[in-house]
């Protein structure tokens, strides 16, 4: 399967730009009950924050909740094709040791954003599906 089928219309990725202030950033994170917001200029991906990035950017003193999301956010953010199968997106993950990959398509503009944690309720899913699809060949072989 590639990314793109697997992305559903119904995840939204939350944005903000590098003008945007920490503290907006959170309150993305907690009003949407998730772990990051990418940054982008123009639908590119210029950096991701999460809510790690603000945890120690804050407590260590480096930023404020005022201070812009490029303060603290990751620049070096490793981003996948729509068009990669769930085998390369597990690669990457194991290779780049991140949790989250912003998904592009072919003008590197954001389409998606895919995590460890939808890999494995998609792995988790098929194996049901698998092990629904073989379970009367199972039973009649024992």
């Amino acid at each position: 399967m590639i990314l793109k089928e697997l992305l559903r219309d119904s995840d939204e990725v939350f944005t903000l730009t590098i003008n945007d202030r920490i503290k907006d950033a959170v309150e993305i994170m907690h009003r949407q009950n998730v772990g990051s917001v990418v940054i982008t200029d123009d639908q590119k991906v210029m950096g991701i924050i999460t809510d790690r990035d603000v945890a120690l950017g804050v407590t260590l003193g480096a930023a404020t909740p005022e201070s812009y999301v490029g303060e603290v956010m990751s620049r070096e953010v490793h981003t996948i094709a729509q068009t990669a199968s769930m085998f390369d997106a597990a690669r990457k993950f194991r290779d780049a040791k991140v949790k989250r990959l912003p998904v592009v398509d072919e003008h590197e503009h954001l389409v998606g954003l895919i995590s460890t944690d939808d890999m494995t309720a998609i792995l988790a899913r098929e194996l049901i599906n698998t092990c629904g699809a073989l379970e009367g060949r199972l039973r009649s072989a024992v």
